[in-house]
């Protein structure tokens, strides 16, 4: 009698629980659509606060807190299927509702929180709208001549430039400092917690052909140590503008560039033209002998380099990069992003229409 009692409270928290998260979920989707509100009162407002909260409680500490939660929440998944299947075959079909109605509840659970805590800067302004950006007026003309610009200077940057002589060690502290001085997106990225880190493996990571992320439910910055030098600087800022609270991917490459484009360090330099030119070729990828007549362009050095990266990720694809990329792709689509993978290409179209603009 007393545990029949007991699973009755449990479930009148559960569903408890469920309601408050249903309400919440309710007022996100009002306000989602709402790009000037989100802007103005979550992600300029709020959201400075709550990455102020997620520094205090994780970024003192060295290693991804949220690479444990992630397993941890694997694990948890894991063991309410097998208790479930379990279940389901002793026909104990009383336990099979309440586990899952507890597993149901976790991941509302967290469905909730990651809008509340980050996932709501997928709804703000994109920032060719914040900076006046004008991406109507832009040809194909437009594209080839920065195209070819941009080759040409990677090519005297490259050069120039003995990549061994620049270690990785101190990338991080650059990058951090780079954002925290930022002036040219004033009041648009949130300054109260620029912090990297590395994953706690990342030869593991690499296997799902990840670059750098950024974990939404602990506000933490990874970036995978073993890439290819010449786009590591530019996967940095990506992450941080994440952090920062930008959502978009093509808006976090843009950031990149733009942070990167200037900079003093030759490598930082040729990093942002590196990307921009993988960018910019990707809308005439059909056209083949367009392609190669662009390749031709490149030093020997710019396409050896391009050439080691592929190598890199090439020893690294299978099963577990297919798999990551179609949820990842259904990730974004889900999130304001219908192109999905192809939106971090998008950044040519912000990158061409800047150019113009100078």
């Amino acid at each position: 009698m007393k545990a029949s009692r007991n699973t009755r409270l449990s479930r009148i928290k559960y569903y408890w629980i469920i309601s408050v998260c249903l309400i919440i979920q309710f007022l996100i989707f009002l306000v989602k659509d709402n790009t000037i509100w989100v802007e103005y009162y979550y992600s300029r407002a709020a959201y400075p606060i709550i990455a102020y909260l997620n520094k205090f409680l994780f970024s003192w500490i060295p290693f991804s807190i949220g690479d444990i939660f992630y397993g941890l929440m694997v694990l948890l998944f894991t063991v309410s299927i097998r208790k479930i299947i379990g279940c389901s075959f002793r026909r104990k079909w009383n336990l099979v509702a309440q586990h899952i109605l507890h597993l149901v509840t976790v991941i509302l659970l967290l469905y909730t929180f990651f809008y509340v805590n980050w996932g709501l800067n997928y709804y703000r302004q994109p920032i060719a709208t914040s900076i006046g950006l004008d991406l109507k007026n832009t040809t194909k003309e437009d594209y080839l001549q920065v195209l070819e610009k941009y080759i040409l200077k990677a090519n005297a940057l490259r050069h120039e430039l003995d990549l061994d002589k620049y270690p990785k060690d101190g990338v991080k502290q650059d990058m951090e400092y780079l954002m925290q001085q930022d002036t040219v997106f004033a009041g648009i990225l949130s300054k109260t917690q620029i912090k990297i880190k590395h994953p706690i493996s990342s030869e593991l990571i690499s296997y799902f052909t990840v670059s750098g992320y950024f974990n939404p439910f602990t506000s933490e910055v990874q970036v995978n140590s073993i890439i290819p030098k010449p786009g590591y600087p530019f996967v940095n800022v990506h992450e941080l503008a994440h952090q920062m609270g930008i959502g978009f991917e093509d808006d976090c490459n843009f950031i990149a560039f733009r942070k990167l484009v200037h900079h003093d360090n030759l490598w930082y330099r040729y990093s942002a033209y590196y990307n921009a030119i993988q960018a910019l070729l990707q809308p005439i990828y059909a056209d083949k002998q367009l392609v190669e007549k662009y390749r031709k362009l490149m030093s020997p050095k710019v396409k050896n380099d391009l050439q080691q990266e592929y190598a890199f990720w090439r020893s690294y694809t299978g099963f577990l990069d297919r798999i990551s990329s179609i949820f990842y792709n259904g990730y974004l689509q889900h999130n304001n992003q219908p192109e999905g993978l192809e939106r971090y290409n998008m950044m040519a179209r912000l990158i061409v229409a800047w150019d113009k603009q100078q």
